[in-house]
């Protein structure tokens, strides 16, 4: 008796299921959303050769560089070294040091042209810039594209 209470305790869950039936014609896997790749290593006004004809080796060494905004902001950083680049002729970077972005100018061998960058910048109102001791790219073997 208990054996056959414990079989129709058994099939009767399996008995009540629905059988459902699945037609293939109807259902379609979803295609998937790639990324869009896009590849601008090179321009149209540079081409392979000539970009694999430049030496790719940059020097770096100890000299200076004049700071001249700290931000915790990315986009205030840009934004100002975008208007550093315009304003100045020397190179300008953008450095991440925790927590703050760093706005930097140049890339001097001698102290000494650091400080005329500096006190042209703070004649141009930016009187926070200050010099430090950096690692730069060595002026010789920069290349310009």
């Amino acid at each position: 008796m208990h054996n056959l209470v414990f079989l129709i305790l058994l099939y009767v869950p399996l008995l009540a299921q629905e059988i459902q039936v699945i037609d293939h014609k109807i259902v379609k896997d979803i295609q998937p959303i790639w990324p869009v790749i896009i590849n601008n290593v090179l321009d149209d006004s540079t081409s392979f050769e000539s970009v694999i004809s430049l030496d790719s080796v940059q020097s770096v060494m100890e000299g200076y560089r004049v700071q001249v905004l700290a931000t915790r902001y990315f986009e205030r950083a840009h934004s100002f070294a975008i208007i550093m680049k315009n304003t100045v002729s020397d190179s300008v970077y953008v450095d991440f040091e925790t927590p703050n972005y760093k706005v930097r100018i140049g890339d001097f061998i001698e102290r000494e042209s650091a400080e005329s960058l500096q006190q042209d910048l703070v004649q141009m109102g930016y009187n926070s810039a200050w010099i430090l001791r950096s690692r730069i790219n060595s002026q010789a073997s920069r290349i310009k594209y």
